[in-house]
């Protein structure tokens, strides 16, 4: 069961995804709250024990990029939260800044309830996932990082057996862990399984850092 919080100015869609999401037995509650600073003042004076665990986070509300000024506070206050941007913007500066924010996710609007559930459970349980159109972008960035700055190969890289890389390789196309476990007639848990221990051997976190850090080798 997960705690969530979604703060937007949208009332009308914070409602109907509300209720759409109590529909799922993995989610607890929903809290909702129309501006992202005064969401930080909120969480504030909240009990420890009924913080929200995962929030999604509109990024332009009262003003301009005020989720990710948002998102950067709470990170800062409250390392154990996880912020998941929650946008209809796919835009490329906003994906980025949005992470360097400490977001650990980006959806679109216009996901399925299904997804979005989804993407909250992974990132709950230690994992990072975005819309695909997202993943596109970020592995894009990271492309454009590589021409920048001539990669050298990690030594962690060398203890990464065939089917890790094969794992890598195919989440640097933007392909989901169902997608890939449907590629490659695996189980989800299976892919999982292998991503947490390719994160443990490159030393990273999360999707994004393990592909900046394989670079062009894979």
């Amino acid at each position: 069961m997960v705690r969530l919080a979604i703060v937007d100015d949208d009332t009308r869609l914070v409602k109907a995804l509300k209720s759409e999401l109590l529909n799922f037995e993995e989610v607890d509650s929903v809290l909702s709250f129309n501006g992202g600073l005064g969401f930080v003042e909120f969480l504030a004076a909240m009990p420890a024990e009924k913080m929200p665990e995962v929030i999604l986070m509109d990024i332009s509300m009262q003003f301009p990029h005020e989720g990710i000024k948002a998102t950067r506070e709470i990170k800062l206050r409250y390392p154990q939260l996880e912020v998941i941007m929650f946008t209809i913007s796919d835009e490329d500066e906003t994906i980025f800044d949005a992470f360097k924010a400490g977001a650990s996710g980006y959806l679109l609007k216009n996901e399925s309830p299904a997804f979005i559930v989804k993407t909250i459970l992974d990132i709950k349980n230690g994992g990072s996932q975005m819309s695909p159109s997202i993943a596109r972008k970020a592995i894009s960035y990271f492309r454009l990082l590589e021409k920048e700055v001539p990669p050298s190969p990690s030594k962690e890289l060398s203890l990464l057996t065939n089917r890790e890389l094969e794992l890598l390789q195919l989440v640097s196309e933007g392909l989901t862990y169902d997608r890939i476990a449907e590629k490659l007639f695996i189980s989800y848990h299976t892919v999982k399984s292998h991503m947490v221990h390719v994160f443990s051997k490159l030393h990273v976190s999360n999707k994004l850092e393990a592909l900046k850090k394989v670079g062009g080798f894979i």
